[in-house]
């Protein structure tokens, strides 16, 4: 009896050891596919401190090569959360000392925001007088800063605090600093142009569209491939009111996208631009709204990208004892030449917040689509950030927070938390 114990406490000792040595024993091929499970790179990046291996596997360009690719063949609606950055324009934009950008993330019945200093941005050059939040691409934003005589253009990421500062823009032409269209005349978007080479960096584009008639443009795009800002001038098959409303410029695939308002609430047309032609007679295309969008005034709208398509969101007002928003969200085709736009979404929503008694105390507006999740668009209503489900007509996050002054004026842009951040 005493013999059998002895024995079993001896199974017990050799199957701990085993326990312990079993990720030891493991090839490096078997370790990496462990690994690249993890929830984040951030749980990643904890594991290299459990041991010199495991240091040196996680640091490897294989290991990220790996992870990446499992990553894009994972279920991204489910992987990657809803984050985006903001700014209030009309509190930071003249400010001299350090600016915050605003990080929210969402998540199923929460909320919660945090601030990230600026001041990583241009930390080795004299400070900025104010800095502006362009567009996003990924999990990479693009900001303008300087002074009042020189703009500088900045690629950055805010989750890990890398930047780099784009080469002097080109100097604006007579034609284009014409006073009557200064204040509409300049869009600019942002791109990434994954690199068909394994560890090879992405190309970035940066993309100025400036308009100088209703008629004639001048692009300016900067690559990083080449490292210089370019120029050519376009001709668009139709006159245009470029006097109306303002609106950004979206990137989607490898195309730009921006749209023009008829007249200031009646929109007309979106224009399509391709970075990569060197032909100045292909690099605009002009598409048409369907009759339905382009027959009505609307409060705001708003073009965006999820799941790699266009998406354009119009809010009409509905006339009744409490004015109620109704969301059309319209969705172009792969192919944008043919120009046809299907009607993906259009409700009325019931919930309580959306209610505006007087626009003159709130203001309904889309902010940004979810990179992913088609049912699921970020609005702000009044200083409220809404997450809401507009296939179960639920508000799923509201987010009310006293980051902000009272201001209609606030840019929001959508990042991505990928596996594995992209590198500046």
């Amino acid at each position: 009896m005493r013999r059998r114990s002895k024995t079993n406490r001896r199974r017990r000792v050799v199957e701990k050891k085993k326990k312990q040595f079993f990720f030891k024993d493991l090839s490096d091929e078997l370790l990496i596919e462990i690994l690249i499970r993890l929830p984040s790179s951030k749980e990643a990046t904890l594991c290299k401190s459990v041991c010199k291996r495991w240091f040196a596997l996680i640091s490897s360009d294989d290991f990220r090569k790996i992870s990446l690719i499992h990553y894009r063949n994972c279920d991204k609606k489910t992987l990657i959360p809803f984050t985006f950055v903001s700014i209030d324009y009309n509190y930071f934009h003249y400010l001299t000392d350090d600016t915050d950008l605003y990080v929210s993330e969402f998540c199923p019945e929460n909320g919660f925001s945090r601030r990230v200093n600026s001041g990583f941005l241009n930390s080795d050059l004299p400070p900025m007088n104010y800095i502006s939040l362009i567009e996003s691409c990924g999990d990479l934003i693009l900001c303008s800063g300087g002074t009042s005589d020189r703009i500088d253009y900045y690629i950055a990421n805010v989750l890990t605090k890398q930047w780099f500062l784009l080469p002097r823009t080109l100097p604006r032409t007579p034609l284009e600093s014409n006073t009557r269209f200064m204040s509409t005349s300049e869009r600019v978007g942002f791109l990434i142009e994954p690199s068909s080479v394994d560890n090879a960096p992405c190309q970035y584009l940066v993309f100025r569209f400036i308009s100088w008639g209703d008629s004639k443009f001048s692009i300016h795009v900067f690559s990083s491939k080449k490292g210089n800002w370019t120029r050519m001038i376009v001709t668009s098959p139709r006159n245009l009111n470029m006097l109306s409303r303002r609106t950004s410029i979206v990137a989607c695939g490898r195309m730009f996208y921006t749209f023009i308002y008829e007249r200031n609430d009646v929109v007309d047309c979106v224009l399509a631009f391709d970075p990569f032609t060197n032909d100045p007679s292909q690099i605009l295309s002009v598409i048409d709204f369907p009759p339905e969008a382009r027959d009505k005034p609307c409060l705001t709208c708003k073009l965006g990208v999820c799941g790699g398509r266009l998406r354009f969101a119009q809010i009409v007002l509905l006339p009744s004892r409490y004015l109620y928003p109704c969301i059309s969200i319209w969705e172009l085709e792969d192919d944008y030449r043919t120009g046809k736009w299907t009607l993906v979404h259009q409700r009325v929503p019931t919930d309580a917040v959306f209610r505006v008694p007087t626009l003159a105390t709130k203001w309904v507006s889309v902010l940004t689509f979810h990179p992913y999740n088609e049912d699921l668009i970020c609005f702000l209503v009044g200083n409220d950030h809404i997450v809401y489900n507009i296939q179960t007509d639920k508000v799923e996050s509201s987010t009310l927070t006293s980051l902000f002054k009272k201001s209609l004026n606030v840019h929001v842009v959508p990042i991505t938390r990928n596996w594995w951040p992209t590198s500046l």
